[in-house]
């Protein structure tokens, strides 16, 4: 009876530790789920635990074994050898009195009732090592899909917020080859411009060097005829008359004033425009007006003529 209170004391004092540290566990692994807090430690803890129940349960075992090698002896010395076996984990024991008796049940009765109680504490370890390894399993299982789940929370922010860089640099390179597009555009319409703007004046240019050459054209003939005149005159035969060198000398009088008038008439043509003293030298474009000299063009924004807009000038070299 002693060995039997001995081992319901301890197999009552076990569950209740197991049970507290059941809650203490259970209230750590809450608090672990409700956080993501559940590490790698305090699986080692639980390890660790049933590591210690499974050595306390082989202690108990052990003692078991000793207090009935301990009763077996003091069967014994009462006269009654006792020879125990042990078959698929169930221990039975059987007395036989030295003097060919009779056996005694009420002696082999405590004997059972504690192998029946050691074997059912057995069973009841080995379920509830098996209950907490699959409750461990589960919580680790639970514990992957979290960290799994977080982890794809992550990943998916990370991308989305790669997504988000990568579609602004698309954007902004785009807006900037809109940008380059204009810009080469406008250029190509003020290259069009510039090369518009340069036959007009490689064709101003032919037409004023045209202009020149008939002009140095018709000085050249007017030399010419003024030689030609001068040599006529030069050749006459003086056994004329005088009456007739009279004419001559008055139509020649005639002649010279109307010259002179005509060169007064040029002269007044060719002087500036601006001063009225200097001669004309700058012709401005687009009129094509000579009417200016070099010192006062600087000032003149319009033709002093028609008073159309300066837009360029040209010196003229006029010999």
């Amino acid at each position: 009876m002693a060995i039997q209170a001995q081992l319901y004391s301890e197999n009552l004092g076990f569950p209740l530790c197991g049970s507290q540290d059941l809650m203490m566990m259970d209230n750590g692994c809450g608090g672990g789920f409700g956080q993501f807090a559940f590490n790698v430690q305090q699986q080692q803890q639980l390890q660790q635990k049933l590591q210690q129940q499974q050595l306390h349960m082989q202690e108990i075992q052990n003692q078991h074994q000793h207090q009935q090698r301990n009763q077996s002896f003091w069967f014994s010395e009462n006269n009654y050898p006792v020879s125990a076996s042990k078959n698929n984990n169930l221990l039975t024991t059987t007395t036989t009195p030295t003097d060919n008796s009779s056996t005694h049940p009420s002696m082999a009765c405590p004997s059972h009732s504690l192998v029946a109680q050691v074997e059912k504490h057995r069973q009841e370890i080995d379920q509830y090592l098996k209950s907490q390894n699959e409750r461990l399993r589960l919580i680790l299982q639970e514990q992957r899909k979290q960290q799994i789940t977080t982890m794809m929370k992550k990943v998916e922010l990370k991308t989305q917020a790669i997504l988000r860089q990568k579609d602004e640099e698309i954007a902004r390179g785009a807006s900037r080859v809109m940008q380059l597009e204009d810009l080469l555009r406008k250029l190509e319409m003020e290259n069009e411009a510039w090369k518009r703007v340069a036959r007009e004046n490689e064709a101003m240019v032919v037409s004023l060097n045209n202009t020149l050459e008939q002009m140095r054209e018709r000085a050249s003939c007017c030399m010419v005829n003024k030689e030609a005149e001068d040599a006529e005159s030069c050749c006459d035969i003086g056994n004329e008359n005088r009456g007739g060198e009279k004419e001559e000398e008055e139509e020649e009088g005639e002649t010279g004033d109307s010259d002179m008038e005509g060169k007064g008439l040029k002269m007044s043509m060719m002087v500036c425009r601006g001063c009225n003293s200097r001669s004309s030298c700058i012709l401005f474009l687009p009129c094509r007006h000579l009417c200016s000299c070099k010192a006062c063009e600087a000032f003149l924004d319009s033709c002093p003529v028609c008073r159309m807009p300066k837009k360029a000038s040209i010196e003229a070299l006029i010999f």
